[in-house]
């Protein structure tokens, strides 16, 4: 993740700005500054960040590629532009051990005091070391930190073997990296499966089988008892196991724990059981000075202990800071374990109530949850080009149909694509990018509004920030045929707009008066008093409609008729709105009607009026309603042009 330089604005607050200090300088902090500085608020406050590890804040999401290339500089965020912004200070290597609510003081190891008007504690979380006999040894490490890594990778040279203590994401990744060094390593996992925070046990099986074939073998249901040397190595005792497993290091990634020890020590409110600061839907503590973001917050009991519900919370806090009315309700994260030739994702709960839909071939394995024909979860081994669409699915609840699901019983997709649809042509409500929902119709505005690489696009939308995965999708909208998408859109525009004022221009117009004699007849004359003429043009009017309105919905819904890019139906759309409107005009010569033909008449315009106004907004905030106002308004018209032709034949 690249940030955006920090920018600072003038204006009369900043003559009394506020002092607000932010414990902790991780991912998390950084998001929070990066959105008040784009909300433009940044001038409100003087920020202190304090930080207790000796380095600028760095990206851990892809910490474990470090043991790859042992590169900083790669994991590095947010140091352009630090230097330049007055008012914000950093402060690192010095860890807070105190606060002084009565005072609005923190302390520092050091013994620096910073007096804070808002505080914001950002001081995530802890990697849980189980406190076992032995834990201490020379070998046995935990992960978390840059240093964590620094020392595994450092003994991982003077070793043969490891064992990885903890089979959820962390621990499958460190198993794997420690592999890709060409260690022999086994994965222990406690509970009863893999990843039981984001799988079912038949998911967890398929990827156990997906590890094993890699080299990797898993125990799980396997609690660490004792740590014993043997020699050089060292011996783990676990539960149901007579025999220890002996290994030349010992890596503990068991999970991690909420840091609330500030919180605990200074009586704000922390969750009993699980841990963590307890805030509420404005990320307050007990204390209405003092917030709390990220792995150290829970919210309704809940600590999430991923980045990107942490990112959600510092959006949401800058905003209330900035002034504005919001409010945290909560995430549902879509995770991806990272693993060379693995593709593992768990959408919604594991654990959501419903019936679930298996489907398993050539290595893949596919899992549904459904409860009153809607997608709740969804998990997966292996690629799946439809996990944006099924995201979407769940996010928009929407219905899957008997058909839809038969159809995901015999051939593991929704669409019964076996191949990728283009994402310039996926729907503007469809997920891009999973880990912060970011969908293809915010990209899509993005590029409009001149974002021209991924790099703009990633600091516009936050899209490919987290785990990386989507980056493809991302540079595939900036790319040649995006460029000729936004050329396109003039034309899709142009189109629309004459299609609404020809509709306004009918229902405002005066009616074209008949000829006063036959001498003074006129080609009108002749459309609106020759049954042939009268005929023609009604029934291509009807025709218009038919094919405007069924031709562009098949070529959305049935992904089989893939021809030409799915904007230029669009156009083609437009377009023939407007050959419908002319042929409205010849018609009727701008007469409303009476009755049941007027209502037709203002069906059709307001149809028409709201497919103009649908396409003007496509992939903005609100579109999506302007076009079900579009379908909503259409619904009327078969029944409508029904009664009419009937009433013009038979009565």
């Amino acid at each position: 993740m690249s940030a955006a330089p920090i920018m600072r604005a003038s204006s009369d607050a900043s003559k009394h700005p506020q002092r607000l200090v932010i414990v902790g300088f991780g991912m998390v902090a950084l998001k929070l500054v990066e959105r008040l500085s784009d909300l433009d608020a940044l001038d409100r406050f003087d920020v202190t960040l304090m930080g207790e590890e000796p380095y600028p804040v760095y990206d851990r999401i892809h910490l474990t590629e470090w043991l790859d290339h042992g590169d900083f500089d790669q994991l590095a965020l947010g140091r352009e532009g630090w230097s330049e912004v007055s008012g914000i200070r950093t402060l690192t290597g010095d860890r807070v051990i105190a606060i002084d609510r009565e005072n609005r003081t923190v302390h520092t190891e050091s013994g620096l005091s910073v007096s804070y008007d808002r505080l914001v504690l950002a001081t995530g979380a802890s990697a849980y070391r189980p406190p076992i006999e032995g834990a201490d040894h020379d070998g046995v490490f935990v992960y978390r930190t840059l240093d964590d890594l620094k020392q595994i990778g450092a003994h991982s040279k003077t070793v043969s073997s490891a064992v990885v203590v903890g089979g959820g994401l962390l621990g499958i990744e460190t198993a794997e990296a420690l592999h890709r060094r060409g260690l022999d390593v086994t994965l222990l996992e406690s509970g009863p499966f893999l990843m039981k925070r984001q799988l079912d046990p038949e998911t967890a099986a398929h990827l156990e089988q997906a590890l094993a074939g890699k080299g990797i073998p898993t125990v799980t249901g396997a609690r660490a008892q004792r740590i014993d040397v043997d020699g050089h190595r060292l011996a783990l005792t676990y539960s149901d196991s007579d025999e220890a497993l002996v290994a030349g290091m010992i890596v503990f990634a068991a999970g991690v724990r909420p840091r609330d020890e500030l919180a605990r020590q200074s009586g704000l409110d922390v969750d009993p059981l699980g841990g963590g600061i307890v805030v509420d839907d404005q990320l307050l503590t007990t204390d209405p000075a003092i917030h709390a973001i990220g792995d150290c917050a829970s919210h309704e009991e809940v600590s999430y202990g991923l980045v990107a519900p942490g990112y959600r919370m510092s959006e949401t806090l800058a905003e209330i800071l900035a002034g504005r009315k919001r409010r945290f309700n909560g995430f549902v994260p879509a995770v991806r374990l990272r693993l060379s030739g693995i593709d593992v994702w768990a959408l919604g709960k594991p654990d959501e109530r419903g019936v679930r839909v298996n489907w398993s071939g050539d290595g893949v394995y596919r899992r549904v949850t459904v409860r009153a024909t809607r997608i709740q979860a969804a998990a997966a081994i292996g690629p799946w080009h439809e996990i944006g669409y099924t995201q979407d699915m769940i996010r928009q609840r929407r219905r899957a149909t008997a058909l839809v699901l038969h159809q995901f019983i015999h051939t593991g997709s929704f669409t019964g694509l076996t191949e990728a649809i283009p994402v310039t042509e996926w729907p503007a409500s469809s997920m891009v990018c999973n880990c912060l929902e970011v969908t293809r119709g915010i990209l899509g505005t993005a590029c409009e509004e001149g974002c021209a690489s991924v790099e703009a696009l990633a600091e516009r939308t936050g899209a490919s920030t987290i785990c990386g995965s989507c980056r493809p999708l991302l540079s595939d909208l900036v790319g040649d045929a995006e460029a000729a998408d936004r050329s396109m859109r003039w034309w899709e525009w142009g189109v629309a707009a004459a299609a609404v004022t020809l509709a306004l221009i009918i229902a405002g117009g005066e009616p074209i008066p008949p000829a006063a004699s036959v001498q003074e007849g006129n080609i009108f004359d002749t459309l609106y008093r020759d049954k042939w003429w009268r005929q023609f043009t009604g029934f291509g009017l009807l025709g218009c409609v038919a094919i405007g309105a069924a031709g562009y919905s098949l070529r959305k819904r049935w992904r089989r008729l893939k021809w030409g890019n799915i904007d230029w139906w669009r156009v083609g759309h437009a377009a023939i709105a407007v050959m419908a409107l002319t042929a409205l005009v010849a018609h009727t010569g701008l007469r409303l009607g009476s009755g049941f033909n007027s209502m037709l008449m203002i069906a059709f315009l307001a149809t028409t009026v709201l497919g103009g106004a649908a396409a003007a907004g496509f992939g903005r905030e609100g579109a999506r309603t302007t076009f079900l106002l579009h379908v909503l308004a259409a619904w009327p018209l078969p029944a409508l042009l029904i009664f009419h032709i009937l009433s013009s034949y038979y009565f």
